[in-house]
């Protein structure tokens, strides 16, 4: 009877297939995979801006009425302002040359069911405030232009039960301005008096609204070049 050896026989095993197919090329190594994916997130960091780039003309805008904190939407209020260069067609602009013209055009509305009961006087105000740290002796901040509007100069646009009242006033600031140059932010305020324009005595209502445009540049061409 044969019997079982202890010895054991060597078993022949077929090698595992790779994961990938073989295309005749080596698989990445791992430093490599994780340098690509670092090269990638570095160019998604340092991406140049799109050229051309549209011009931002953001304001940052609010108002308060006296129906802010009574039954909504009663009495509602909004502002606008923008710079103009009247030697371009009134293109908006945020950077203007010291040696140039330049507008403030500032637009308001009241709206809602009591916005035809609003009278009295507006006041327009304009203040700019440096924001480059720059002291030039004689610089201009502060406010640099006010005016009176009607109540009853409004452009009334009637509705269902509500009525939008719309106003506009344009500053004009003749060559040479009232400003250096420089980097700016400009703020529009405008409130409201109950009497009217040619009255002496004026109480403000508690009506407020503002607008603000973050950076506006006057820039001297003939200045001399990057100084400081």
């Amino acid at each position: 009877m044969r019997r079982l050896s202890a010895q054991t026989a060597p078993v022949k095993r077929r090698s595992p297939r790779s994961e990938y197919r073989d295309t005749g090329r080596q698989e990445p190594r791992t430093d490599q995979v994780l340098a690509a994916r670092r090269h990638t997130e570095e160019q998604k960091m340092t991406a140049p801006p799109p050229c051309p780039q549209d011009q931002n003309f953001s304001v940052l805008t609010g108002c308060i009425t006296p129906g802010s904190d009574t039954t909504p939407h009663a009495l509602d209020a909004s502002i606008s302002v923008n710079v103009l260069d009247p030697t371009e067609g009134n293109e908006p602009v945020r950077a203007v040359e010291t040696t140039d013209r330049w507008d403030l055009e500032v637009q308001w509305c009241v709206c809602g069911r009591f916005a035809d009961m609003v009278s009295g006087c507006w006041c327009v105000q304009v203040f700019i405030d440096d924001i480059d740290g720059v002291e030039t002796p004689g610089r201009k901040t502060g406010r640099i232009g006010s005016a009176k509007v009607s109540a009853d100069d409004g452009k009334v646009c009637e509705g269902d039960d509500t009525a939008t009242i719309c106003f506009k006033y344009t500053f004009n600031f003749p060559p040479p301005g009232k400003v250096q140059a420089g980097v700016y932010d400009l703020v529009v305020v405008i409130t409201l008096s109950s009497r009217d324009c040619d009255d002496v005595g004026r109480t403000v209502q508690d009506m407020v609204g503002w607008a603000q445009i973050p950076v506006l540049v006057f820039f001297d061409k003939d200045a001399p070049f990057c100084s400081g």
